[in-house]
């Protein structure tokens, strides 16, 4: 910390500065001051002439900038600077002298720092030696003074203690509270403005005691104007409000993709972005202030989109013949929750509040057996614990099942899957001679890329890279973003379906996620230390994120394409054929939201 007492510096070249500093204090000494003329392939030499013995030292320093630390009185005198350089074609030598004074600050401990919080009682004491009164009066032997802008005046003596409550029209605070020796002052209810010096000073002496009184503003309630419900979407008829659902859905499915395929390719991946969406838009209801501007900004929705949960409320039941989509909360009984936070959890999500147990094993199963129920019992492990410090539960949970618009040939023949290392594995197959598809380069992810058909508004688009190296198939991943994704299904769509032979392997796999690291990756850190969630939580309990999970199970045989999740493709040599039979990415699509409902990749069947 530079502590400056006093810096007076005149001139420019030749110039003298007087600075006096406080003993300990840190400097730095700047050669020449801004003004100073610029000169090229400058030269810089520091000198010291001490103020006590007059030797003079050249220092060793060679830069611009002299920091002096720690000063004390050994270092007080004359500190020169010399720069040498050219001016143009002229060699050019400027200089600058400061006088360093240094000076020991004034003593800390003459009087008493009394600090206190705005609204609270201080005390200020002042304890007389017996010699300076006597018992038999009883006229205090003290008066108070107190320094203000104005100067200093009297605080409180019984003498003008009703002529201050006429005068201020105010009710008194200041008291005394005389105990033995102690003539010491009370001020209730404290304000800020009452901070400064105060004397008690001893009647006919010189003799006073000084208290320092710091009053620190009064900490507002955490929840201070953030307990309010969620604000009401004044545009529902609007078109704009679906669109940007569907942009963000786009934008944050491609983010997420982007944090969990890691650096390198080595795991299968399978996720549903609608599904951990559906979860954070939940916990968005009860989020105010900076949780509230992280959340919508990891979820790439515009600041104070009112619409958020409407437009939910529409999607979800525009998709509800193909997608079911549910939420639960499940809370302990000793957790208080906004009424307005549960009554519009349940208005948009549908979610109503249901209290844990004092079981942890109770609790697991009651928490794994709906999401079983609202994933068809594909997900039927999605916690393993509770514990007695979580007191608050929040569920998403997703299904889909499309059928094929095309059919696949039955057959049990075996076909190579092709890893990056080359290696050939035998795997069933989804065969057919005859199958009728959209399919195209799309140069934005560089990538061949399949549309197949869903029934309702849903399609599969599995991505396959150029070759099966692995330095492809990450060139295809990184170029998986909101645009590209939106200029696939563009261009896709734009082409002719035409009849190909299609070869794709037989999947069903499920991928468990611990999403903390996600959570964290997406600006959401706040949600695990001391996040503002006044808007679901009443009084002052702060509450923060302790584990979070997604489990998402994926199925493609001949039927059709089955999936779930809870929160808690290939390229083709030729365009006659499609061969998904080496790794690839895959994109379940949503016509209707506009977006990705489940993405993934297939590294090894």
């Amino acid at each position: 910390m530079y502590r400056v007492l006093l810096l007076l510096c005149a001139g420019l070249s030749l110039s003298t500065c007087d600075i006096t500093v406080l003993l300990n204090s840190d400097i730095p000494l700047t050669c020449l001051p801004d003004d100073a003329p610029v000169l090229v392939d400058p030269t810089y030499t520091w000198s010291f002439t001490s103020a006590h013995t007059q030797e003079n030292h050249i220092l060793e320093e060679k830069r611009e900038i002299l920091n002096l630390r720690n000063l004390n009185n050994t270092q007080e005198g004359e500190y020169k600077c010399v720069q040498e350089g050219y001016l143009e074609e002229d060699r050019f030598k400027l200089s600058r002298t400061f006088k360093i004074r240094v000076e020991v600050p004034p003593p800390t401990r003459g009087w008493q720092v009394v600090k206190v919080v705005a609204g609270s009682d201080a005390m200020l004491q002042c304890k007389v030696p017996e010699v300076f009164f006597s018992r038999d009066t009883e006229k205090p032997p003290v008066v108070w003074e107190r320094e203000t802008k104005n100067g200093v005046v009297l605080l409180k003596t019984e003498e003008n203690t009703d002529d201050q409550k006429k005068d201020d029209e105010t009710p008194q605070r200041f008291f005394w509270d005389i105990r033995e020796h102690d003539w010491a002052i009370k001020i209730s209810q404290t304000r800020e403005e009452d901070a400064g010096m105060y004397h008690c000073v001893i009647t006919n002496t010189s003799e006073r005691l000084s208290v320092e009184l710091e009053v620190e503003a009064s900490p507002k309630p955490r929840c201070f104007n953030h307990t309010d419900p969620w604000e009401d979407c004044e545009e529902q008829d609007s078109r704009s409000g679906k669109a940007t659902l569907a942009e963000s859905l786009r934008d944050f499915s491609a983010s997420v993709y982007a944090d969990l395929k890691g650096p390198k390719p080595e795991t299968n991946l399978i996720f549903s972005p609608i599904s951990i969406a559906g979860a954070l838009y939940n916990l968005l209801l009860g989020a105010r202030g900076e949780t509230r501007k992280q959340l919508e900004a990891s979820l790439s929705l515009p600041p104070g989109f009112s619409c958020v949960h409407f437009e939910t409320k529409k999607l979800k039941k525009e998709m509800k013949d193909t997608l079911g989509m549910a939420s639960a909360i499940f809370y302990s009984p000793e957790q208080e929750l906004r009424e307005a936070f549960v009554n519009q959890s349940l208005e948009f999500y549908d979610a109503k509040p249901q209290k844990l147990t004092d079981d942890s094993k109770q609790n697991v199963d009651l928490i794994n057996e709906w999401v079983a129920k609202k994933t068809n019992k594909k997900i039927t492990e999605l916690i393993v614990d509770v514990d007695q410090v979580n007191s608050f539960v929040l569920l998403n949970a997703v299904y889909f099942k499309g059928k094929w618009k095309a059919f696949f040939e039955s057959t049990k023949k075996l076909e190579q899957f092709r890893t990056f290392s080359g290696d050939l594995i035998d795997v069933p197959t989804l065969y057919s001679s005859k199958y009728n598809l959209q399919m195209g380069y799309v140069k934005a992810l560089q990538a061949e890329v399949g549309k197949f058909a869903l029934t309702g508004k849903n399609s599969l688009y599995i991505l396959i890279p150029p070759t099966t190296s692995i330095e492809s198939f990450v060139m295809m991943e990184n170029n998986i973003n909101k645009d590209s994704i939106e200029a696939m299904v563009f261009e896709i769509n734009k082409i002719q379906a035409q009849t190909a032979e299609v070869t794709l392997p037989k999947i069903k796999l499920t991928v468990d996620t611990r999403l903390e690291a996600l959570l964290t990756n997406l600006g959401l850190s706040d949600l695990f230390s001391k996040p503002n969630l006044c808007g679901m939580f009443p009084g002052e309990t702060e509450s923060f994120i302790s584990d979070a999970r997604h489990s998402a199970f994926l199925s493609l045989t001949e039927s059709g394409v089955e999936v779930a999740a809870a929160t808690s493709i290939s390229f083709s040599r030729t365009f006659s054929s499609f061969s998904a039979l080496q790794p690839f990415v895959l994109i379940l699509w949503s016509d209707e939201a506009g977006a990705p409902l489940f993405m993934g990749r297939i590294i090894s069947v």
